[in-house]
């Protein structure tokens, strides 16, 4: 059997790790993106001829899409369409977003299914909503096809969205639209096409297993962090105030209507303040109640984000829908207790690490919220054990168990 696996994505999530992890094993034989930073490669070397501050622009966002560990000569790259994207959501411009995102997989796809049918590939391995037009060459050329299934079934949230624009109307947030069903069959065509699905939560697997899909192929990875760069604070914070945190985009997706339900159950109680970082499609008219209690910060440097977990007390997500979500790896990797939904996807153990409330329960939310800010000794101890949980979850684990899945499906002959 062929050993040699091809990954590809066309943007970052977590791939990164994926091609490293079979990189280190001697079976990459390429890893293809659209954006990989190179600096003496084309576009990046024009940075070496612009202003001193543009330049240091430049090459901090350039970085964003790198990983020092990654053999270049093993790197693939192509797609204007990842840039076009990248442009159109730093200016706002969602259609544009929206498109150069759609069109650009298809494209993309296409041409990883031609590399990998010239090359003789053993593997192929993809992500979600990117793979279909890759996998249906690889299928025909006898290629094994694995896809990483990064996120719950659209179906399952479309149902969810639906149940939303219900509660809280289109005004709240007017962004996420359902999936139209020419996308979810192609979803369902992808899965079908799959010999083996990777994911990282049993939330994924149960979303997948709702709609049918066969659970014998399907395995679980949690996600993981980087320990190194993800740490406590030397001295966790044993004062009255407490420091919310949330990581992400806030919107109606990961629960932003209940956090600002919860906040305005706790409206009275001064000491807790909430920090949001990251893009934001909820209009201010709703920010507004919390008044001096929220600070919003559309954008943090990736670089920074350690210091900004630890500057925190709790991290909060009250998602209504996930895959595995890395940003609370990463906060229990830098100490800090969690508290979330089950739909999170985490590894958070309820009354442990953090807590675990039932999704749109802003009651429930406010609650535990408020717990935490009364007894600092529990929250400290917690915070402690989200970081030995995280110690158990290092990027390395997940690398050699998707090393260890290859192994035993080469063993079994893929039957």
């Amino acid at each position: 059997m062929n050993a040699r696996v091809a990954v590809f994505h066309p943007g970052v999530q977590h791939a990164y790790e994926t091609a490293l992890a079979f990189q280190n094993a001697g079976q990459l034989a390429w890893f293809a993106t659209s954006i990989f930073y190179v600096p003496d490669r084309w576009p990046y070397r024009i940075a070496a001829w612009t202003p001193a501050r543009l330049r240091a622009q430049l090459e901090h966002e350039f970085r964003r899409r790198h990983h020092p560990e990654l053999n270049p000569a093993l790197v693939r790259t192509f797609g204007l369409h990842e840039w076009i994207e990248r442009v159109g959501m730093r200016l706002g411009l969602r259609r544009v977003e929206h498109y150069a995102n759609e069109f650009g997989n298809v494209a993309f796809a296409r041409r990883v299914g031609r590399l990998a049918d010239a090359d003789g590939v053993g593997v192929l391995w993809g992500y979600d909503t990117a793979s279909l037009s890759a996998f249906r060459r690889a299928k025909k050329s006898g290629i094994r096809c694995v896809l990483e299934q990064s996120i719950g079934h659209p179906r399952v949230w479309n149902e969810l969205l639906t149940e939303e624009r219900e509660r809280s109307g289109n005004a709240f947030d007017p962004y996420p639209l359902p999936y139209p069903e020419r996308d979810l069959a192609n979803v369902d065509a992808e899965l079908a096409l799959a010999d083996r699905i990777v994911c990282g939560s049993s939330f994924v697997r149960e979303t997948l297993r709702s709609q049918r899909v066969d659970e014998r192929s399907i395995s679980v990875v949690p996600s993981g962090a980087a320990l190194e760069t993800f740490s406590p604070a030397a001295r966790p914070n044993q004062g009255p105030a407490l420091r919310l945190l949330f990581a992400g985009h806030f919107g109606v997706r990961k629960g932003a209507w209940y956090l600002l339900e919860a906040m305005r159950m706790l409206r009275d109680d001064r000491r807790i303040t909430l920090t949001v970082i990251g893009k934001r499609t909820v209009p201010d008219r709703y920010l507004a109640p919390i008044g001096d209690r929220l600070e919003a910060r559309s954008h943090v440097p990736r670089a920074t984000m350690a210091d900004v977990y630890r500057a925190g007390d709790v991290f909060v997500l009250p998602t209504l829908f996930e895959g595995s979500a890395i940003a609370i790896y990463e906060a229990m990797a830098c100490g800090l207790p969690v508290v979330t939904t089950p739909n999170a996807g985490s590894v958070v153990r309820d009354g442990v690490d953090g807590f675990i409330v039932p999704i749109r329960d802003a009651a429930a939310l406010a609650d535990r919220i408020r717990q935490l800010a009364d007894d600092p000794v529990r929250r400290i101890a917690m915070g402690a054990n989200a970081r030995a949980r995280a110690l158990e979850h290092p990027w390395s684990a997940y690398r050699a168990e998707l090393v260890n899945l290859m192994r035993q499906w080469h063993e079994s002959g893929w039957s």
